[in-house]
């Protein structure tokens, strides 16, 4: 399973995950050690499948922290790419 594919599989349920809660359950589902810095590199490429990125900023204990969710792409420039 490529690193792209991993990443959507742990997220496509629609809950928003941290970095480190993706890497985490990529981890714990398949053994797979990859790291933050290539998963937010792939959670730029889902459009190419048929997903679209939301995120929001938290700030938690003075630390800026970033939570991802995914959805199916609604636009219709999204379902082109993914086509």
């Amino acid at each position: 399973m490529s690193q792209l594919n991993r990443v959507i599989a742990v997220m496509c349920d629609g809950k928003e995950r941290t970095l480190r809660q993706i890497e985490a359950a990529i981890w714990e589902r398949t053994g797979h050690g990859d790291t933050q810095a290539a998963i937010s590199a792939r959670l730029r490429e889902v459009h190419c499948k048929g997903w679209e990125k939301q995120r929001r900023l938290e700030m938690i204990n003075g630390k800026q922290v970033w939570w991802y969710r995914l959805v199916p792409a609604t636009s219709q420039a999204a379902q082109e790419v993914a086509a």
